[in-house]
């Protein structure tokens, strides 16, 4: 073998030094998704499956479902997507707890209007302080109302 056919030491090293980095990131990165999921896993059973929720105990009109589906939200401590995909659940279960057949007569074709809501999430994101914030809470609510929307299809 020549000179220029062998591999150099310096990137061998250099490749299992990578390597090595990649699987260390990978590592840390895996923690921290687990103990989010783990947060997110406690804060769901403790507010949703073993507390009182407030559609069990009284009559809560849909504007109240998606005000507390949209708290909720707020105050989930997972990751983003996970709360965003838990907060239409949580309108739906407050939906069907009730009849909800006069209120969505009453909407008539408004639910399937892309407007639906818009205007009740403008007045509930109005209080909030920072971009984030309201960022956040005009996802969650407009997801609240799609789940009212699609609760009285």
């Amino acid at each position: 073998m020549t000179a220029p056919d062998r591999p150099r030491i310096g990137t061998k090293r250099l490749l299992l030094v990578l390597g090595g980095a990649m699987c260390v990131l990978c590592v840390v990165f895996g923690g921290s998704i687990v103990k989010q999921h783990r947060a997110f896993s406690e804060y769901r059973s403790a507010t949703l499956e073993t507390g009182p929720l407030p559609w069990d105990s009284a009559d809560v009109a849909p504007d109240e479902c998606v005000r507390f589906a949209v708290d909720w939200g707020m105050a989930c401590p997972g990751l983003g997507t996970w709360c965003e995909n838990e907060s239409p659940r949580v309108v739906e279960r407050c939906m069907q707890s009730r009849d909800r057949t006069q209120y969505c007569a009453a909407l008539g074709d408004a639910p399937s209007r892309t407007d639906f809501g818009y205007d009740e999430c403008a007045r509930l994101r109005e209080p909030l302080d920072g971009r984030h914030a309201q960022k956040a809470h005009k996802k969650f609510c407009a997801a609240a109302y799609r789940a009212v929307a699609q609760s009285c299809r």
